[in-house]
């Protein structure tokens, strides 16, 4: 079975794992409004995930060469 993706306004994909997918799915489908969470929380956050995809293809990365291709293809358009 293929991973689930989040499709930005952007037109970038977030692959998702089934946990998030499960959060994502609950707030769309009851319209939940986000959380709000506290700085202390968004920090103790931050620092429990931090490293946590190390080794794995680099997100930043993917952005970069889709941000790139896309400004290529805007280019081309202009022209």
């Amino acid at each position: 079975m293929e991973q689930p993706r989040l499709i930005t306004p952007q037109g970038a994909t977030i692959i998702l794992t089934p946990e998030l997918y499960e959060a994502v799915l609950k707030i769309v489908a009851l319209g939940q409004p986000k959380p709000e969470y506290t700085r202390k929380e968004q920090l103790a956050f931050i620092h429990e995930t931090f490293g946590k995809y190390r080794g794995e293809p680099s997100l930043t990365q993917a952005l970069l060469e889709e941000r790139a291709a896309e400004r290529a293809r805007e280019e081309a358009r202009l022209r």
